[in-house]
């Protein structure tokens, strides 16, 4: 059985199509063509807009706010 994998900056499933090109632990959307992490501004902004793509009725400001908290508890970005 294979065991999943998530990517260490978003958390998205790397097998997922969604994922796109995959960099070591972190995934198209997170890392450049290089591997090179994105900044966590741009990760940040991205998990924002999928936060608002399920909670319309969230302000831009909450839903970061809320992509802060999480982005934190992932390995790429815990402090």
């Amino acid at each position: 059985m294979e065991t999943m994998q998530f990517c260490h900056s978003c958390g998205m499933p790397l097998q997922s199509p969604m994922a796109g090109q995959i960099h070591g632990n972190f995934c198209g959307n997170c890392a450049t063509a290089d591997g090179t992490l994105n900044p966590r501004e741009a990760v940040q902004t991205g998990i924002a807009h999928w936060l608002l793509s399920f909670s319309p009725d969230v302000t831009m400001d909450t839903a970061m706010i809320r992509a802060d908290h999480y982005l934190r508890a992932m390995p790429a970005w815990a402090e």
